[in-house]
C-alpha cells in the first residue's frame, strides 16, 4: 500500500494536514455538487410524477377500450327462443338488427357404428383403413349410396401387432387428426366402435380396408370396418348434412350450426329445429353507456386531482409539488379539460358536454345522468363512437385521444431524463476534480512539511553550535 506523504511528514509542521486537506476538498466539492445533486433529485421527481400521470391516463384509456372491445357499449343482441342463440362477433353489429330465423334442419356429422365386439380388447386384424372425405347422395333404385370425393386429403390408419385391438383402432383414428372422432360404446359383454365426422354435407366419409395377414390366422380382419358404396359393413346411424334455415324470408344453407356470416357482427348457434320464427334483435343499452360514462368521468376527475396535487405551490411551509410550474403538467390538465367541450368528428360532432359532462366552478368534472337519459336514441351510437375515439391508440392526427394526451408526458420525460443524465455526468466530473484537488493539496502540504522539518533541523544545529560557543567562551 502506498505511503501517505502527509503521514510521513506531519512531524515537520505538527499540523493535522490530512484533516486540513479533507476539509478543503470536501468544502469545495460540496459547494459545487450540492446544486447538481438538488437538480438531479428535482428532475427525478418530475420524471417520476410525469410517469405516474402517463400511466394513469393510459390506464383510463385501456379500461375504456376494454369496455368498447367487449361490446359492452355496443348493440346488445338478443334471441326470442333458445333454439337459436346469438352472441357478438368483435364489437357487434354496426346498426340495429330485427331479423327472423326459421331452422328447418340442423347441420350434422356422419355417424357410423361398427359390428358388435365382445370388448375393446378384441383383436381386429392387421392392415390399413383409408378414410376418404366428400359428399354422399342417394343411389336411385338402390339401398346403397353414391359418393363424390371432395378436396380434403384422404387419411390412412394402420393397424399393427402393437395396436391390434378395437381400443387400439379407436386411438389410432383419434391420433390421426383426420376430423373423425372415434369412441367405444360398451355394454354388458359388448363393445361397438362409433365414428363421428365433422358437421356438413361435404364432410361425409367412406372407409375402405386393405387387410394384412389375419392375426390370429383364420379370424375376420379389417374388412369389418368397410363403408363404401355396396359394402356398408359399418352401419350409418346419422348422415352428414348441412344446416338449412330461412333468414328474413331467404333460404340459406351452412355446413355448421355456428353461423357468423348471416348477420353482420353476430354469431348464430342453431340448437334445434323450429316451426315458428325466432326473432333476433340488437338494440343499444343506454344504461351501459351511462354507467361507462359515469366511471370515465370519475377517473378523469381523479386524474385532474392528481395533476393538481403534483402542481401545488409551496405554502404554509410545505414543499411544492414535483410538477409545480411544470409546463407539461399544465398542458395535460388543459387538454383533459378541453375534452369536455371539443366536438368529436368520428361521433358526428357529439361532445362530452352533450352527454351531461361539465366542469364546475371549482374545476371538478361531473356528469348529469338525466341529460344523457334525454339523449335521442339515434345518438346513442354517436355516444359509443365518442367513447371509442377517446380510448383509441395515440395518434398525432387524433390529439383528443387519451393516449395522445399521455404521449405529452412521454416526450417531456424523455427530455427531463436527458437533463438528469447530463447533471449526473457533471456530478461525476466534480468528483473527479475533487480527487485531483486532493492529490495536489496532499503534495503541497507534504512539501511544506519537508521544508518545515529541514528548517527545524537547521535550527537545532544552530542552537547546538551557539551553546558550544557559549560554553567555550565561559
Amino acid at each position: 500500500m502506498a505511503t501517505n506523504p502527509l503521514t510521513t511528514f506531519n512531524a515537520g509542521s505538527g499540523l493535522d494536514s490530512r484533516a486540513i486537506v479533507d476539509g478543503l476538498v470536501n468544502v469545495e466539492r460540496e459547494s459545487r455538487s450540492a446544486p447538481l445533486t438538488r437538480r438531479v433529485e428535482q428532475l427525478q421527481a418530475r420524471i417520476s410524477a410525469l410517469g405516474q400521470l402517463r400511466s394513469a391516463l393510459s390506464g383510463i384509456a385501456s379500461s375504456l377500450d376494454s369496455r368498447v372491445r367487449t361490446g359492452e357499449l355496443g348493440l346488445q343482441l338478443a334471441s326470442s327462443d333458445a333454439a337459436v342463440s346469438v352472441e357478438r362477433v368483435g364489437i357487434g353489429p354496426a346498426g340495429a338488427v330485427a331479423s327472423g330465423v326459421v331452422v328447418n334442419k340442423l347441420a350434422a356429422g356422419q355417424r357410423l357404428n361398427s359390428p358388435v365386439f365382445a370388448s375393446g380388447a378384441d383383436p381386429i386384424g392387421l392392415g390399413t383403413l383409408s378414410f376418404v372425405f366428400g359428399q354422399k347422395s342417394p343411389d336411385p333404385g338402390s339401398t346403397s349410396f353414391l359418393f363424390a370425393a371432395g378436396a380434403r386429403p384422404s387419411v390412412n390408419v394402420t393397424i399393427t401387432a402393437a395396436n391390434n385391438t378395437l381400443a387400439g383402432l379407436a386411438k389410432a383414428i383419434n391420433d390421426a387428426n383426420a376430423g373423425v372422432t372415434a369412441s367405444i360404446v360398451a355394454s354388458t359383454g359388448t363393445a361397438t366402435l362409433v365414428l363421428r365426422g365433422a358437421e356438413g354435407a361435404q364432410n361425409a366419409f367412406i372407409i375402405s380396408a386393405a387387410p394384412g395377414v389375419p392375426d390370429p390366422p383364420g379370424t375376420p380382419g379389417l374388412e369389418r370396418f368397410n363403408h363404401t358404396p355396396g359394402a356398408e359393413t359399418m352401419v350409418q346411424g346419422e348422415p352428414a348434412q348441412d344446416a338449412e334455415l330461412v333468414l328474413d324470408g331467404v333460404a340459406i344453407t351452412r355446413s355448421s350450426n355456428r353461423i357468423e356470416d348471416a348477420i353482420s357482427g353476430a354469431r348464430l348457434t342453431l340448437r334445434r329445429t323450429t316451426t315458428a320464427g325466432v326473432a333476433i334483435t340488437a338494440s343499444r343499452d343506454g344504461q351501459a353507456i351511462s354507467g361507462a360514462l359515469a366511471d370515465f368521468v370519475g377517473t378523469l376527475q381523479a386524474m385532474r386531482q392528481l395533476i393538481g396535487d403534483f402542481r401545488r405551490p409551496s405554502q404554509d411551509g410545505e414543499a411544492p409539488g414535483p410538477l409545480a410550474n411544470d409546463p407539461t403538467a399544465r398542458a395535460l390538465d388543459q387538454r383533459i379539460a378541453r375534452l369536455v367541450t371539443e366536438p368529436v368528428t368520428q361521433a358526428n360532432g357529439l361532445r362530452l358536454a352533450d352527454l351531461g359532462v361539465s366542469i364546475q366552478r371549482d374545476g371538478s368534472i361531473t356528469v348529469d345522468s338525466a341529460r344523457l337519459a334525454n339523449l335521442p336514441p339515434t345518438r346513442l351510437a354517436d355516444a359509443e363512437a365518442l367513447l371509442r375515439e377517446l380510448s383509441g391508440p395515440a395518434s398525432p392526427t387524433r390529439p383528443g385521444r387519451l393516449q395522445s394526451i399521455a404521449q405529452l408526458a412521454v416526450i417531456a420525460s424523455d427530455g427531463l431524463t436527458r437533463q438528469r443524465d447530463r447533471a449526473n455526468q457533471d456530478l461525476a466530473k466534480v468528483q473527479r476534480a475533487s480527487e485531483i484537488q486532493r492529490t495536489l493539496l496532499t503534495r503541497q502540504f507534504a512539501a511544506m512539511d519537508r521544508a518545515v522539518a529541514l528548517s527545524r533541523a537547521t535550527q537545532v544545529q544552530l542552537d547546538q553550535q551557539i551553546a558550544f560557543w557559549t560554553q567555550r567562551d565561559g
